[in-house]
């Protein structure tokens, strides 16, 4: 399996976790063209970069406990996943590494509509899909 592959194996699994977090948000959060999901494995350097990154935001993110849980859990891979502004993960994470940088600008661009954005970083690197609501909902 390509690393390619295993980031988009690893965005199916995780469709219906990204649609509940989609749902939980307030109505105030905006269209879902102006978000951006995210999945990131711990495991792995760029998603915890990625992760070290949220928790200067937000310090209840904690993704070294959530790893060291998940790991003396048995958890093969933890993954963190969450839903939020995409102009805001994309200020996050452009100063964080070239790979990074990159994923930002695309971030950036608008989104196709009816599109959420994701962020997948597994399989020792990253990428940007574009799934479209109505496959996320039917999970």
């Amino acid at each position: 399996m390509s690393d390619h592959e295993e980031r988009v194996e690893l965005l199916a699994d995780h469709r219906p976790e990204l649609a509940r977090l989609l749902q939980s948000l307030p109505a105030r959060s905006g269209a879902p063209s102006s978000l951006t999901g995210y999945l990131l494995s711990l495991r792995e350097p760029t998603g915890y970069l990625i992760a070290i990154g949220l928790q200067q935001r937000d310090p209840d993110l904690e993704p070294e406990r959530t790893l060291r849980s998940a790991l003396a859990a048995g958890e093969r891979m933890p993954i963190l996943a969450g839903v939020m502004a995409r102009s805001a993960l994309a200020e996050i994470i452009a100063p964080l590494a070239p790979v990074t940088r990159a994923l930002a600008a695309r971030l950036k661009r608008p989104a196709p509509s009816g599109t959420l954005r994701v962020v997948v970083a597994a399989a020792g690197g990253a990428e940007v899909f574009n799934v479209k609501l109505s496959e996320l909902s039917s999970g």
